[in-house]
């Protein structure tokens, strides 16, 4: 993509009522997906939450609202992402043309991740930075296998680092709390969700483009 290329959106939703409805699916998706695997972290204990709010499985009640929210802002990605960014993220390794299939192994990828985090430290009992190693060369060999965009990797190592602000300020105000917080996590949270973050971004942000709306770039 050069800057004589312009980009345009082209909804994917014939209807305003079918994007309402495939928005709610990602909220939804958000919902389950988010609930589910924060669960093993509350369950291997990498997180806890406060006692008084906990709702189901050692989880607050506002967490399952909180990730699909999560999921909502992703799908809702091709209407504030910049063009430029949104495009990067939005197209394979040697195409400019949004996959389904590509972008459903990155998410499955994520949610790898997603899952290791919690029983490597628990059951292997391997220290913090070597989790991160880990989950670092699961999300950097994704993006580099199915992406390659040095744009679409800012991208997602921004989203990623706004991820682990977020959780570490809902830690400062006491919501919930890391078990083993570390330096890199500002004392707040275990410094490896970057990478979670990451790549749910981008995973996310390409089904985005696949279901939601997609980059068409035209010569300017």
């Amino acid at each position: 993509m050069s800057k004589s290329q312009a980009i345009e959106l082209r909804a994917v939703a014939p209807t305003t009522s079918d994007l309402a409805k495939r928005l709610a699916l990602f909220f939804a998706a958000g919902a389950v997906l988010g609930t589910a695997f924060d669960g093993l972290h509350a369950n291997h204990d990498i997180l806890a939450y406060l006692p008084d709010e906990i709702a189901f499985w050692k989880l607050a009640w506002w967490v399952p609202p909180e990730f699909g929210a999560g999921g909502l802002l992703l799908g809702l990605a091709p209407h504030y992402m910049p063009r430029q960014v949104f495009a990067s993220l939005a197209s394979p390794r040697g195409s400019f043309h949004p996959s389904a299939r590509i972008a459903w192994t990155q998410l499955a990828t994520a949610l790898v991740g997603y899952g290791l985090s919690s029983l490597v430290p628990y059951h292997l009992q391997w220290p913090t930075n070597t989790v991160s190693v880990l989950l670092g060369a699961i999300f950097l060999a994704t993006w580099a296998l199915t992406n390659g965009r040095i744009m679409a990797l800012v991208a997602c190592l921004v989203v990623g680092v706004s991820g682990s602000v977020w959780e570490a300020t809902l830690c400062a105000l006491g919501r919930f709390w890391y078990v083993s917080p570390d330096a890199l996590g500002a004392g707040y949270v275990t410094h490896w969700i970057v990478w979670l973050w990451a790549g749910a971004a981008l995973g996310g942000v390409h089904l985005a483009s696949v279901y939601i709306a997609r980059p068409v770039i035209k010569q300017a």
